[in-house]
C-alpha cells in the first residue's frame, strides 16, 4: 500500500490555522510549528505561531516567534505590539514599551498600542505620558475601557473633575461596567458632592454586590449628610465583609457618637485604635 506524501509547509499552515480558529491551540502550535520548519522565511506564520504560543501562555517561545516575524516582515505594527505584550508578560518593560513606540511609529493609527504603552506609563506613575497615549488611543478608537483606564490616571493624579467625566463616558459606553460607576461614585465622594456620590455607589452595586466596600462610602456620605440612621445600616453591611477594618471603626464611633449612643461609639473608637 503507498504511503501518503507529507503535507506541504502551506498545507501544514492551513491545517494550523484551522485548528487554531477551532479553539485546537495545542493542534494549531505542532502544525504551524512544523510549517515554520518547512519553510523558515515566511514572517505571517511566525506571527501566527507566537498568537498561539501567547494564548498558551508560553511567553518566551511567542517573544522568539514575534522577533522572527520582526526580523523577516519588518516594522510591522502589529507584529511590535505583540511582541511588546509578551515581552510585558515576562517582566521585560523597558524592551516592551521599546516596542509598543517601534509599533507607533510604524503605524500611526495603531490604537491598541498607543493603549498598551499608556498602561505601561500608567503603572510607573508617568501620568503626563500615560494620559497622552490614552487620549492618543481613544482618538483612534474611543472605548469604555479606554476611558475607564485614562479615568484611573486622573483620579490618581487628583484630577477628580476630569476623572468623573471620563468614568461617566464609560458608563454610556458600557452599561454594566460596575468598577467605572464606582469610581465615578469615588470622583463626586472626593469632590464632596455626597448625595450623587451615594447614587452613583448604589448604582454599581446594583451592578456588582461584590463592591461592598461602596457600603462604606455610602455611610460617610449619609453621615455627612445628617441622616445617621441610614449612614449607621450601610456601615455595618460594610462592616459584615470588612471586620477589622480601623478606618471603618471609627467612622462608626463618630456615627454613634452623633445618634447620641455614647457606649457604642467608644466600642468602635476602641477598636479602631487596636
Amino acid at each position: 500500500m503507498p504511503t501518503e506524501a507529507p503535507l506541504s509547509a502551506e498545507a501544514l499552515f492551513d491545517v494550523g490555522r484551522e485548528a487554531e480558529l477551532a479553539g485546537d491551540l495545542d493542534g494549531a502550535l505542532t502544525a504551524y510549528a512544523g510549517a515554520v520548519e518547512h519553510d523558515p522565511g515566511r514572517a505571517d506564520w511566525h506571527y501566527r505561531l507566537g498568537c498561539v504560543c501567547r494564548k498558551l501562555d508560553r511567553y518566551a517561545a511567542a517573544a522568539g516567534a514575534f522577533r522572527r516575524a520582526v526580523d523577516l516582515g519588518g516594522e510591522s505594527g502589529a507584529y511590535l505590539n505583540n511582541l511588546g505584550t509578551v515581552l510585558d508578560a515576562l517582566g521585560e518593560r523597558t524592551q516592551a514599551m521599546q516596542m509598543f513606540h517601534r509599533a507607533i511609529a510604524a503605524d500611526a493609527e495603531n490604537a491598541v498600542a498607543c493603549h498598551n504603552l499608556g498602561a505601561l506609563y500608567a503603572e510607573e506613575g508617568r501620568t503626563r505620558e500615560a494620559i497622552r497615549f490614552f487620549e492618543a488611543a481613544l482618538e483612534l478608537r474611543p472605548d469604555a475601557d479606554g476611558y475607564h483606564n485614562l479615568g484611573l490616571v486622573h483620579f490618581q493624579n487628583n484630577d477628580f473633575d476630569r476623572a468623573h467625566d471620563c468614568f461617566e463616558t464609560c458608563a454610556r459606553q458600557d452599561s454594566q461596567h460596575a468598577v467605572s460607576r464606582y469610581f465615578a461614585a469615588l470622583s463626586l465622594f472626593r469632590k464632596g458632592v455626597y448625595a450623587d456620590a451615594i447614587n452613583r455607589f448604589r448604582d454599581a452595586l446594583g451592578l456588582d454586590n461584590r463592591l461592598v466596600r461602596a457600603q462604606y462610602y455610602i455611610g460617610v456620605s449619609l453621615h455627612k449628610t445628617e441622616h445617621f440612621d441610614e449612614a449607621l445600616a450601610a456601615l455595618l453591611r460594610a462592616l459584615d465583609a470588612f471586620p477589622d477594618d480601623g478606618k471603618l471603626h471609627y467612622q462608626l464611633g463618630l456615627t454613634y457618637d452623633a445618634m447620641v449612643m455614647p457606649r457604642e461609639a467608644r466600642e468602635h473608637y476602641r477598636l479602631a485604635r487596636r
